[in-house]
């Protein structure tokens, strides 16, 4: 696959896609200023423990989907947003990326 071709779409399937959002300290003050909101209601809100218990994470919304994803399939803290979302599908993928990713699909095809 060549991603040198890869062209967000900005639909949003990378947020649907099965996997985790770790948060540093940082990504915590940096969000919950960015949303207005206090660091303590940011953290009841919008994250849990990782189920490896080695950290904090963004839940995810009643549908599966990121609960930073808007119905209108834009981020709602794009500006900010953690390092893993801004390094997509650059530094990492899973093996559901393709199936969910449609400018992932297109990099495969035209990479061929």
């Amino acid at each position: 696959m060549d991603l040198s071709l890869f062209k967000c779409k900005c639909c949003g399937a990378c947020c649907r896609i099965k996997g985790f959002v770790r948060l540093s300290s940082e990504d915590v003050d940096r969000i919950s200023e960015y949303l207005g909101i206090g660091v303590d209601f940011f953290l009841e809100k919008y994250t849990t423990l990782a189920p490896d218990r080695s950290g904090l994470i963004l839940t995810d919304g009643d549908d599966g989907r990121c609960i930073m994803l808007t119905e209108e399939n834009l981020c709602r803290i794009n500006p900010v947003k953690p390092q893993k979302c801004k390094t997509f599908p650059y530094d990492w993928v899973n093996s559901s990326s393709t199936s969910y990713c449609p400018a992932l699909r297109e990099c495969d095809r035209q990479g061929d």
